[in-house]
């Protein structure tokens, strides 16, 4: 996330930002209702970026939810280990 961060404001100035917003939002809406996202493998769930091309992977475990990684839409993720 890092990374688009970086691009995203070497693209505009103050775009880096707003996908930070739009990242925390997206972490928000995950730790509001993260039963709510889809599973994508197993018990892997994830939860789309909005206005970007990124999705936020996770687990939920017991009243914990586990962040694994961000990934770009058009970037396959391998399967996650647990």
């Amino acid at each position: 996330m890092t990374e688009a961060y970086g691009w995203y404001e070497s693209r505009g100035r103050g775009l880096g930002d707003e996908f930070l917003v739009a990242l925390e939002d997206c972490l928000a809406r995950v730790r509001r209702q993260p039963i709510l996202h889809a599973a994508h493998d197993d018990r892997v769930r994830r939860a789309r970026v909005r206005r970007f091309p990124y999705w936020v992977y996770f687990v939920i475990r017991g009243e914990v939810v586990d962040v694994l990684a961000g990934f770009h839409e058009r970037r396959r993720p391998r399967r996650f280990e647990e």
